[in-house]
């Protein structure tokens, strides 16, 4: 719906600026209903990116300010339907950085756009030993 509303307000602008005055051609209403989609898109886009670094940066931080910031900033993840993805096994949107083992810590956590399925950014994963009885992360 936020969307929705989005490109509804971009249209009139992308029409003037095609210099549709009075009733546009066919053609330049298409252009300008094109346009403020794709305007609108790589806004949420590019602000989901800023929210997600930020959500990242406090998920890191420990302490009482984290969890306030946390509860906070999962409202605003849930709002723009994104994912913020904590489980190791989801493994195609981490990147694993460093360490040695068949088990994986997570350093920070994945997100994922829920309209579109795409990663927005990637999380981080560290490879340690997997504890007694556990293989590959998952128990025996």
């Amino acid at each position: 719906m936020t969307l929705i509303k989005g490109v509804a307000a971009r249209v009139p602008q992308a029409l003037e600026e095609a210099g549709a005055d009075g009733t546009p051609a066919p053609g330049a209403l298409t252009s300008a209903v094109r346009r403020a989609v794709l305007d609108e898109f790589r806004t949420r886009a590019e602000f989901a990116g800023h929210l997600a670094e930020i959500d990242a940066l406090l998920w890191t931080r420990t302490g009482a300010s984290r969890d306030i910031a946390e509860n906070v900033l999962t409202g605003h993840l849930r709002e723009l339907r994104l994912s913020r993805v904590t489980e190791p096994e989801e493994s195609d949107r981490f990147v694993v950085t460093e360490g040695e083992g068949d088990a994986f810590e997570l350093l920070s956590p994945a997100y994922v756009d829920e309209l579109t399925g795409k990663v927005i950014l990637a999380g981080q994963l560290r490879r340690v030993a997997a504890p007694e009885g556990v293989k590959g992360g998952e128990s025996a």
